[in-house]
């Protein structure tokens, strides 16, 4: 359709007649829009607040006094427990939709819905099954998951929840040995998985686990083996009768271990409470119903980041407390489908979301000069009626339907923020915490335009920034690592006391390792990780993810790893090339492995990486010196990636360490 548009005789002449008649006539802002219907009141110029000097112990401006402790409480005051939440969803929703499911009927698909009592009922069944057949005590017995997302996952959370069963959430990334080891250190009572397939290359030592009662598999099948049961005949088994009467569950106890993303080493099993995970759910939804994001805005949810990440797990429990209707998409190879069919009216995203669609969109624009105009003019808010005709498309990419997005677990980019925000002409916000915090730290209020920060402390918690010994970081620059309390802070990591009393100290400060500043407008931005700091010998501290966020705006480059030695003055880099990008714009007719032995493909990367140095200011010594390209992008298949995406900076210096040597052998300049 656009490219017709684009090609019509009359195009110049509407062309310039629209674009001046709409670029005066345009009432409306994308900023002053989004104040005028999502203004929370905040000062811009002070969104937070120093409520001890001593420490310099930092809140939102708009929670300064509240008890943090009680004050989330006011919010759904009758869910005490992760149990509650469907019951809170159903008088929401007045027994709405809450379940659907996708059916397709030859090139027709549509959305089948079980109503918030029927959701509760099949919650109610599995829970009662999985009491009767673990007999806790104490409320230790343990149910593991390990599934995609699917709406039988829900149905044996919730059932958990309600009975007082911790669930243990296992990534479907993970390997036999990893899993072997989580249900092992565990004790886990039962394993559910969503097919046979998932444990087909480790089955036999999982059914010669004697901790292990009993397999059940979300799919149907037909194991003669007694371990292996599928849900369904679980389901077709039980009478209204065998549904027990809910057992009293302390909001204090242990609802869930979630598996730490493992950036330096083995992941950790954090322990989060009821109460941890409803302070942030509650938190959020103060924060968002301030900012008028609520009902019609948060009808629809479309579920396909992993529901055992905690990013995933409090937005379902958000959504589960207002009544939203939820749909679960499989795999991420499906999205694109789900979200033409669901079509969702909110939306939680991680950059590398927006960051594919976004180099997508791009590369189809920059095939012509007259699009890359339309494009360059809509993103300074001067749009044409083309321009935006060619954003709908944008906007169809996403269901047509979404009126609010939030994006987490990693930092993005100023452009990629700002091309989806007029694009999409919604509110879209950065939050930030941590798997610790139960997901809880910071967000950014939809009325902030800026970029780089991660916005104020939520209802629930208080921050402050903490020197770092042996840098310049200093709580009395603003400068520290981040550090947060309150009620959304873990109960500690299963099995490591130690590790969990240098995490959170006496004062119940959680130490996040992540090591922030405030801005002069009192929002917090995130610097680097404190234990991936390191010095050069001149004494000058990296902080390499912070280098690696200015590099990656390379067009050439896929992923890159800053590293250096302790006994050096310079830095040095693996780079992964752009494939596709080489391809296009270098040469197409090579292996990839041997274009990254091409000396003077080298020289043009490491040209742009030292532009991108010259433009964000960087200091010589953060300056890369030399460049290793690498053919072989880091994955978790390879080691180099954790389950969220992020690199295993232990394992990556390790892989590279001798090509990190080598790198200083022919340096071309030492650089002070």
């Amino acid at each position: 359709m656009l490219q017709t548009i684009f090609k019509s005789r009359t195009f110049h002449t509407i062309l310039a007649r629209n674009t001046i008649l709409l670029i005066q006539n345009r009432s409306f802002s994308y900023k002053r829009r989004i104040q005028r219907y999502f203004n929370d009141g905040i000062n811009l110029q002070q969104q937070t607040i120093e409520t001890n000097s001593a420490e310099r112990i930092r809140r939102c401006i708009f929670y300064k006094d509240v008890d943090l402790f009680s004050f989330y409480k006011t919010t759904c005051p009758q869910v005490r427990t992760l149990g509650d939440a469907l019951q809170e969803g159903y008088i929401a929703s007045k027994d709405g939709p809450c379940i659907g499911t996708v059916q397709s009927t030859g090139e027709t698909s549509v959305l089948q819905w079980l109503t918030y009592s029927k959701v509760i009922e099949r919650s109610q069944y599995i829970g009662s099954y999985l009491w009767s057949k673990t007999k806790p005590t104490s409320m230790k017995a343990k149910v593991a998951i390990l599934s995609s997302n699917r709406p039988e996952y829900l149905f044996v959370e919730q059932g958990c929840y309600m009975y007082g069963l911790v669930v243990i959430s296992l990534y479907t990334t993970y390997d036999a040995a990893t899993i072997l080891k989580v249900l092992q250190r565990t004790q886990a009572d039962i394993l559910v998985i969503d097919n046979l397939e998932r444990i087909k290359s480790f089955q036999n030592e999982l059914l010669s686990n004697d901790t292990l009662k009993e397999i059940i598999i979300l799919d149907d099948t037909n194991s003669s083996n007694k371990k292996i049961r599928s849900i369904s005949s679980i389901y077709n088994s039980m009478k209204s009768t065998d549904i027990r009467q809910r057992p009293y569950v302390d909001p204090e106890n242990i609802a869930t271990y979630i598996l730490t993303s493992g950036t330096t080493g083995e992941p950790k099993i954090a322990m989060l409470s009821h109460e941890n995970l409803l302070a942030t759910a509650k938190g959020h939804l103060i924060r968002l119903n301030q900012a008028n994001i609520k009902k019609p805005v948060t009808d629809r949810h479309c579920s396909f980041l992993p529901m055992a990440h905690i990013y995933e797990r409090f937005i379902l429990l958000q959504g589960l407390l207002t009544g939203t209707q939820i749909v679960f998409c499989p795999t991420p190879e499906q999205l694109p489908t789900y979200l033409s069919i669901v079509k969702p009216t909110q939306a939680s995203v991680v950059p590398r979301v927006l960051n594919k669609v976004y180099d997508a969109i791009m590369t189809e624009v920059n095939k012509s000069t007259m699009k890359r105009f339309l494009v360059q003019q809509a993103l300074r808010e001067k749009p044409s009626f083309l321009s935006q005709i060619a954003f709908r498309k944008v906007k169809h990419l996403f269901g047509d339907q979404v009126k609010a997005m939030i994006t987490g677990a990693a930092p993005i980019t100023p452009d990629v923020m700002h091309f989806f925000r007029i694009a999409l002409d919604i509110p879209i916000m950065e939050g930030y915490g941590q798997t610790e915090s139960a997901g809880a730290g910071t967000s950014t209020h939809p009325v902030d335009m800026s970029y780089g920060t991660i916005g104020s402390p939520v209802p629930t918690v208080e921050i402050k920034l903490i020197d770092v010994p042996g840098t310049n970081y200093r709580s009395e620059n603003n400068q520290g690592e981040v550090c947060i309390r309150g009620p959304t802070v873990f109960k500690g990591y299963y099995g490591d006391e130690a590790k969990t009393r240098e995490t959170v100290d006496a004062d119940g400060w959680l130490h996040t390792g992540d090591i922030g500043e405030w801005a002069n407008t009192g929002a917090l931005r995130i610097i680097d990780r404190t234990k991936h700091i390191f010095k050069l010998s001149q004494g000058k501290y990296i902080a390499p993810e912070r280098l690696e966020d200015v590099y990656i705006r390379s067009r050439w480059v896929a992923q890159i790893f800053v590293d250096g030695l302790s006994s050096k003055e310079t830095i040095v880099a693996i780079v992964i090339p752009d494939e596709e990008y080489i391809r296009k714009n270098y040469k197409s007719d090579s292996l990839f492995a041997d274009l990254c032995k091409d000396n003077k493909l080298k020289e043009i990367i490491a040209a742009d990486l030292n532009q991108l140095a010259e433009k964000y200011r960087l200091k010589p010594y953060e300056t890369l010196t030399n460049i290793h390209l690498h053919p072989e992008l880091f994955s978790q298949n390879n080691g180099l990636l954790t389950v969220t995406l992020k690199t295993r900076r232990t394992n990556a210096r390790n892989h590279f360490q001798s090509i990190i040597k080598s790198l200083y052998e022919d340096c071309p300049v030492q650089k002070q």
